[in-house]
C-alpha cells in the first residue's frame, strides 16, 4: 500500500498568507475612507453626522459625532417662568449657558447651545457654495445658501436686522406648534456665511428706537432677493433673551469676530500662505464691495 503524497500546500504558509491579506485589505480600506471623507465624500460625512442633532440630546453625543469643539465659551440667561412666579429674584432663575462652535471642515460651522450638558439650541451655518444641505422647516424644504427667505411664510412675527461698520445680519423667527415639534426657528443671514447679502442703513425703520427694524417694503424686496444661510433650532431653550431679541447679539449662530482668528491670514507667525491667504481675502473683499455697489445703485435708480 503506498502511502499519500504530500500535499501540494503548507497549511501553515497559506494562514499567515490569509493573516496578511486581511490585514493589508483592512488598511487599505481605512486609509482609502479617511481620504474619501477629507475629500469629495466630506460633504456627505458631515450631513451625515449633522442628521443625528436635535434639541435635547447630550454634548456628550454631539462629540462623539464631530470631535472637541474648537472653542467653548458660557453666557448667563434669564429662565421664563411662569407669570405669578416672576415677583421672585432674578438670581434663582439666572442658568449659565455653554456656548460651543465646531469647524465643519471650512464648509460650514456648528454651534450649540447647552444647559446642564444637554442641548437646548444648536445652529449650522453655510460658508461654501459646496456645502449647501437641505433643511425641512415644517412642510419647507430649503438649502442653506440658496433658498431665498421668501420661500417661509411671512407671519410677521418677529425679525430683527442690524447694520454696522464691518458686522451686518439678519433674522426672523418661526413657531408652528405641534407639527413642527414645538420647536422654534431662527432662519437669516450671518455675515461669515455664503452669500451673505448686507443691508443698507436706509433701510431701516427711523420710527424703531432700537434700530433693529426694517420697512416693510425694503424688507419684502430684502426677503426676495437674500438666500438663508444660517438656521438656529430651538426646543427647550426658554430664555428671556430669546423673547426680547438680545440672546443672538450681532452674531446669528456662529460669531465672525471668534473664528476669523483661527484663519491662517490672521496667523501671529506669519508665512508665505497666511500672505496669500490675506491677498485673496482682500480681493473678495472688493468683489463683494463692487458687486453690492453695483447693486445699490440700480436699486437707487430705480
Amino acid at each position: 500500500m503506498k502511502p499519500d503524497a504530500a500535499p501540494w500546500y503548507s497549511t501553515t504558509l497559506n494562514l499567515w498568507q490569509i493573516a496578511g491579506v486581511l490585514v493589508a485589505s483592512w488598511t487599505l480600506i481605512k486609509t482609502v475612507t479617511g481620504g474619501w471623507r477629507r475629500t469629495i465624500g466630506r460633504r456627505w460625512h458631515l450631513t451625515t453626522r449633522l442628521r443625528k442633532i436635535a434639541p435635547g440630546v447630550r454634548h456628550d453625543y454631539v462629540e462623539s459625532l464631530l470631535g472637541e469643539p474648537k472653542w467653548q465659551s458660557t453666557i448667563e440667561c434669564t429662565r421664563l417662568t411662569a407669570a405669578e412666579l416672576e415677583e421672585g429674584d432674578d438670581k434663582d432663575r439666572k442658568v449659565e449657558i455653554t456656548v460651543r462652535t465646531w469647524p465643519l471642515s471650512r464648509l460650514g460651522y456648528l454651534v450649540t447651545w447647552s444647559e446642564n450638558d444637554a442641548v437646548g439650541m444648536y445652529g449650522i451655518t453655510t460658508t461654501s457654495w459646496w456645502f449647501r444641505p437641505r433643511v425641512l422647516i415644517d412642510q419647507t424644504r430649503i438649502r442653506l445658501g440658496k433658498t431665498p427667505l421668501a420661500a417661509l411664510n411671512d407671519t410677521g412675527e418677529y425679525h430683527r436686522a442690524w447694520l454696522g461698520n464691518r458686522r451686518f445680519g439678519y433674522l426672523e423667527r418661526h413657531y408652528f406648534g405641534n407639527p413642527g415639534g414645538y420647536r422654534w426657528w431662527y432662519v437669516g443671514v450671518n455675515d461669515v456665511g455664503y452669500n451673505a447679502v448686507p443691508l443698507s442703513l436706509d433701510w431701516f425703520d427711523d420710527k424703531d428706537d432700537s434700530r433693529t427694524q426694517l420697512l416693510p417694503d425694503r424688507r419684502e424686496a430684502y426677503r426676495a432677493s437674500t438666500p438663508i444661510n444660517t438656521v438656529v433650532v430651538s426646543g427647550i431653550a426658554l430664555y428671556e433673551e430669546l423673547q426680547d431679541g438680545s440672546f443672538f447679539g450681532i452674531s446669528l449662530g456662529v460669531d465672525q469676530d471668534l473664528v476669523r482668528l483661527a484663519d491662517p491670514e490672521f496667523h501671529v507667525l506669519d508665512s508665505r500662505i497666511s500672505r496669500a491667504h490675506r491677498r485673496i481675502r482682500e480681493w473678495r473683499w472688493r468683489l463683494h464691495y463692487r458687486r453690492w455697489e453695483k447693486k445699490q445703485r440700480a436699486l437707487h435708480g430705480r
